[in-house]
């Protein structure tokens, strides 16, 4: 079994700066990434929902239009008297009246479900690129200790900057 290979200690002062920085980069991208990943499946599970409630919407629609079939051919039918056409009828618009609320009330749950699952998918949006620009932060970073170039770590500590504020604009949403 080969041995894991041994890390390499910083050996100057700017070195050992730039692996702070990355240190400090890696534990902002965790974060935010966690975020992204919750808002992400927030975002399932509420465009999930909002489809059942639309299929729910559906399903009252269908038995409300049923209802108003019904209500048609009882006024084709000869052989009931006109006070039983009445009462029938009556019933049938009850129902058909309960059934357009239901699917009010369904609509405004599903629109709700939908507005949700939007937000979440906009917040997972805005932590996918700032997750995006941590990762190109800490390679840049990791490129600085290899050249020794303080130009290209002040660079990756911008970009850093960055994707933390574009991160922190997720929690705000």
């Amino acid at each position: 079994m080969a041995e894991a290979p041994e890390i390499p200690e910083a050996t100057n002062p700017f070195e050992e700066r730039v692996a702070l920085t990355i240190a400090l980069l890696a534990v902002v991208l965790a974060l935010v990434e966690n975020l992204g990943d919750n808002a992400k499946t927030s975002a399932i599970l509420k465009t999930n929902e909002a489809a059942n409630q639309w299929a729910y919407y559906q399903s009252k629609s269908i038995k409300q239009n049923l209802y108003e079939t019904e209500s048609r051919l009882v006024g084709f039918l000869s052989t009931a008297d006109a006070a039983s056409q009445a009462k029938t009828r009556e019933q049938i618009a009850s129902e058909v009246a309960r059934y357009q609320a239901e699917k009010g009330e369904i609509k405004q749950s599903a629109e709700r479900l939908v507005a949700e699952a939007q937000a979440n998918s906009r917040v997972n949006d805005r932590c996918d690129l700032a997750s995006l620009l941590l990762q190109v932060a800490v390679v840049v970073c990791s490129v600085s200790i290899l050249s020794t170039w303080k130009p290209l770590w002040l660079g990756g500590i911008g970009l850093g900057v960055a994707g933390a504020f574009v991160g922190v604009t997720a929690f705000l949403m």
